[in-house]
């Protein structure tokens, strides 16, 4: 996968996609199936009879933008602004891109 695919897929799809997720109020249910998907995204990614590579580190991305988005739909629920709304989803799409920061900063260290 080239260098241009990968960057437009961790800083625009995950951000968009945690934006997706948090469309919705959020109910006992939603809330039910995001925490019932993460865990299948890790335990995939953590048992996958291969060794890891790009699939497993996509498992675990995926979990952590379904992470997010969760925690995001939590602190929703007790914001009552709509600018504490923008403001709680801002943060949240900014926090889907962390593990990629710190997976390259690891990269550019190690050389």
């Amino acid at each position: 996968m080239s260098l241009g695919a990968v960057y437009f897929t961790v800083f625009l799809g995950g951000p968009l996609l945690m934006l997706l997720l948090t469309q919705r109020a959020a109910t006992q249910m939603s809330f039910v199936l995001g925490v019932s998907i993460v865990a299948a995204l890790m335990a995939a990614a953590l048992f996958s009879e291969r060794a890891p590579g790009l699939e497993t580190l996509a498992m675990l991305w995926l979990a952590w933008v379904g992470t997010v988005a969760l925690c995001v739909r939590v602190v929703m629920r007790r914001v009552e602004t709509t600018r504490g709304l923008a403001l709680t989803k801002a943060v949240g799409a900014m926090a889907c891109v962390i593990p990629w920061i710190g997976l390259a900063a690891a990269d550019w260290m190690t050389g």
